[in-house]
């Protein structure tokens, strides 16, 4: 199928990270890659990715801000006419590196928050006073005037925690709360027991939507759980849908794909099949034609019930869920609790 221009694209820039996340889709650790891109070549595809027609530029990791030329890479982001964003842990936001992240135009940050508290905060993230450090790379942003969201990970047991998340996130002045669902997939696939239930993912949905709904101020969005929208769909009016709500998933290959810090290109950083290599194709090229981005834009290849899901170009299934436990791009999601009659518009 023709490709649109992307909107986001997601830049994996190291995959070097001071912190040890079970379920870290980069299998970061304390070390760079030695075959990630140099400057030069990252500011190559950079300029690339602009040419796209992309709006927006995710960097993330492993951890960004390890990267020796993150502001570097940063400020050329502006340069060529991207919206540059970032992804973080937040441990190593000093009152200087957030400074020095406004001064090269950093636009918005999302820092990554999996607890309430500290003990549940740094077991999942692998290293004690992670909370601390976080939480004060919180208000060193905030003090810098950088705009930012708070993006906690759902996990088996322990989902409830996410509206605790949230308070502390509108407390704080953030602008919004990105929730993942667990996908197993990169280092998250030696600890399958943190993905959801079924009922665990309806019951946080039915939180989701009503917080939603009876907030004016804070934007929610959700990745990795597109039956989120048949369930808007379905339950909320139109006019508070437009209103309110902001579609987040699921754009892979059809609005959205990520790099990694070696050039290789996935359709999104937790469904890990390659769809090109930025230092054999140019990443237009690469954008436009791989056979994985065809395959996942024609929503009329998925089979089983989601082939027959009058709602398969707003969900699809969990794509990166549905990879990861069988190595299809098109195979039903199993995960679906919807019955046939009800996918029927």
């Amino acid at each position: 199928m023709k490709a649109g221009a992307p909107t986001i694209v997601n830049f994996a820039v190291t995959r070097e990270c001071n912190l040890k996340c079970k379920h870290c889709y980069s299998r970061s650790i304390d070390s760079p890659h030695p075959n990630e891109l140099s400057t030069a070549e990252a500011k190559r595809l950079i300029g690339q990715i602009a040419e796209a027609g992309a709006r927006l530029l995710v960097f993330d990791g492993g951890e960004p801000l390890m990267r020796p030329d993150i502001f570097e890479l940063v400020r050329y982001a502006r340069v060529v006419g991207l919206t540059p964003v970032m992804g973080s842990n937040g441990t190593l936001i000093t009152s200087e590196v957030a400074m020095k992240l406004a001064d090269a135009g950093l636009e918005a940050i999302a820092i990554s928050l999996d607890g309430a508290d500290a003990e549940a905060h740094d077991s999942f993230r692998g290293v004690e006073g992670a909370w601390d450090r976080t939480l004060q790379g919180i208000e060193n942003i905030r003090r810098a005037g950088i705009p930012f969201q708070i993006a906690p990970t759902l996990r088996h047991g322990y989902w409830e925690y996410w509206g605790a998340v949230a308070d502390k996130a509108k407390e704080w002045g953030a602008k919004a709360v990105e929730v993942f669902d667990y996908v197993p997939a990169g280092r998250g696939e030696e600890s399958p027991e943190f993905e959801m239930e079924i009922e665990e993912r309806r019951a946080f949905i039915r939180e989701y939507i009503a917080r939603q709904r009876a907030d004016d101020g804070m934007i929610y969005r959700c990745i990795a759980l597109p039956q989120i929208w048949v369930e808007v769909e379905k339950n909320v009016p139109e006019e508070e849908v437009l209103a309110k709500f902001v579609r987040s998933c699921c754009a892979a290959g059809t609005r959205y794909c990520c790099v990694l810090y070696d050039g290789t290109v996935y359709p999104c950083m937790v469904l890990q099949v390659k769809a090109g290599d930025v230092r054999e194709q140019g990443f237009v090229d690469i954008w436009q034609s791989s056979e994985v981005f065809q395959i996942l834009r024609d929503r009329d290849r998925l089979e089983g019930k989601c082939g027959r899901c009058d709602y398969r170009y707003i969900c699809g299934g969990a794509r990166c869920r549905v990879y990861a436990k069988t190595g299809s791009l098109t195979a039903e999601d199993d995960a679906c609790w919807f019955s046939e009659e009800e996918l029927k518009r």
